[in-house]
């Protein structure tokens, strides 16, 4: 599955994984701009929120160019509720960005 963030953006197109399963990592592509990703969560797939996990704090995970990321369990619980995602760039991108993203 590919998530898109369009140049200029922070916030990638939806990922449902409904039909997937779980979202259990991603692919950050070779030019990504930002050095993190935080998420956005939905359970309609209109409104959407930043997602927290129990201690209150923003989920997000430190990224580099080109490299591949599984979720920690703590990530994968707060995740595991949600029907659709956003992944979330700490910056504006320079460019539209692809995302590989693994569910099962």
């Amino acid at each position: 599955m590919k998530v898109t963030i369009l140049n200029g953006g922070t916030v990638s197109s939806v990922a449902d994984v409904s039909n997937s399963g779980h979202l259990l990592g991603f692919v950050m592509p070779a030019a990504f701009t930002g050095a993190t990703v935080g998420f956005q969560v939905s359970a309609d797939g209109t409104t959407y929120a930043t997602l927290y996990n129990s201690s209150n704090n923003a989920v997000s995970i430190t990224v580099t160019q080109g490299r591949a990321y599984s979720f920690t369990a703590d990530i994968l619980s707060a995740l595991s509720n949600w029907r659709y995602v956003k992944l979330v760039s700490g910056s504006a991108e320079g460019a539209d960005r692809d995302i590989q993203i693994w569910v099962r």
